[in-house]
């Protein structure tokens, strides 16, 4: 792990991380190819998906805590979008909100600790 971890950026960050790129690819390049889980997971539902873990491959790789932040931030908005869909829903989704909601919380938590950890980097710099 030392070698994909970010200085200053706790290791379960980076592990949410990889949770972000596992769920992305998996989720994201059937759907892109049509061939999605659920009717909801459209080909632009994929698009998103796999572009966010692939931003998040990049931020791996890069070991930034900016490249970090941005992505646990447009992970966020992500989650906060899917969120409202599932309490839009007629019926409303609940269960799908909260568990969505769950996600919100831990990638903003993530980027938070992120922003913390580049906000580190520039000070001692």
């Amino acid at each position: 792990m030392s070698k994909i971890r970010v200085p200053g950026v706790p290791i379960w960050a980076t592990i949410y991380m990889l949770v972000v790129i596992a769920f992305g690819v998996i989720l994201g390049i059937p759907a892109l190819i049509g061939e999605g889980f659920t009717d909801l997971q459209t080909i632009g539902w994929g698009g998103r998906e796999l572009g966010v873990a692939v931003g998040a491959i990049i931020a791996l790789v890069l070991r930034n805590a900016l490249a970090y932040f941005l992505i646990f931030v447009i992970g966020s908005f992500r989650e906060l979008s899917d969120m409202l869909e599932a309490l839009d829903e007629t019926p409303s989704n609940t269960s799908s909100a909260i568990q969505v909601g769950v996600f919100l919380v831990i990638g903003i938590a993530c980027a938070v600790v992120s922003y913390r950890a580049m906000s580190t980097e520039s000070t001692s710099a």
